[in-house]
């Protein structure tokens, strides 16, 4: 349904996959897990497409995808530890392309991450908060970033798994209770039994079909609550 395009903004050059509904519509950016942009990513943009919006997902680790979880560690820790600003900017540019982008009416932006893509919508929730209207992060460990919960200002959407043996559930609810006091709207689910990355299906060993199905209608509702017109 979707497609791989290219593009440069701000001077910044970005690659990932697209997909759009035929109507016009507000855009929400998918940031990937820590194994890069896959098929199962590129699945959430074009099942998002179904549900209305127009989806991009922008490649941070241009063109590299792990196989094997040590490959993905290593992605992951570079792009985190040496290549922050360089994604920051891959998103910002990502941002001003989609809200100058024909397809996109209302020029509204969602973002929406899984894993460590869930760490970056907390982060860039918080540096990019004027730029964005609403942030759902799965699952994502807020100490891989340096998430300031005071400086996000759009409505965000805290998906956790109980059993999660990378994020400690307690740390995402004390920064929730913080975003809290800025006057947005949080909300917060904890999905009991399951585990770290139960959305993904394409990993048949933690996928947990009723959990995922929950936490995407949610989503959606919280999606369509802020971009629509």
């Amino acid at each position: 349904m979707g497609k791989e395009i290219k593009f440069e903004k701000e001077g910044v050059e970005v690659t990932g996959y697209f997909a759009s509904p035929r109507k016009k519509a507000p855009c929400v950016i998918v940031l990937h897990e820590w194994w890069g942009l896959n098929d199962q990513i590129k699945g959430v943009v074009d099942k998002l497409a179904k549900e209305g919006f127009a989806a991009f997902a922008p490649d941070f680790y241009k063109g590299k995808v792990a196989t094997t979880p040590d490959e993905a560690g290593k992605l992951m820790t570079d792009m985190f530890q040496n290549r922050l600003k360089e994604t920051e900017n891959l998103f910002r540019a990502s941002v001003s392309y989609m809200k100058a982008f024909e397809k996109i009416e209302p020029k509204k932006i969602g973002v929406i991450g899984f894993c460590c893509g869930g760490s970056l919508t907390m982060y860039f929730a918080s540096v990019f908060s004027d730029a964005i209207n609403v942030a759902v992060p799965y699952y994502g460990i807020p100490q891989l970033a340096p998430v300031k919960p005071e400086n996000i200002k759009v409505p965000i959407l805290f998906i956790l798994a109980e059993k999660d043996e990378f994020v400690n559930n307690d740390d995402v609810i004390e920064l929730a209770k913080k975003v809290w006091k800025n006057g947005v709207e949080v909300q917060l689910k904890i999905y009991p039994g399951v585990s770290h990355a139960f959305a993904n299906e394409k990993r048949p060993e933690v996928y947990n079909g009723s959990a995922a199905k929950d936490a995407w209608s949610l989503t959606i509702s919280f999606l369509k609550k802020y971009l629509s017109a």
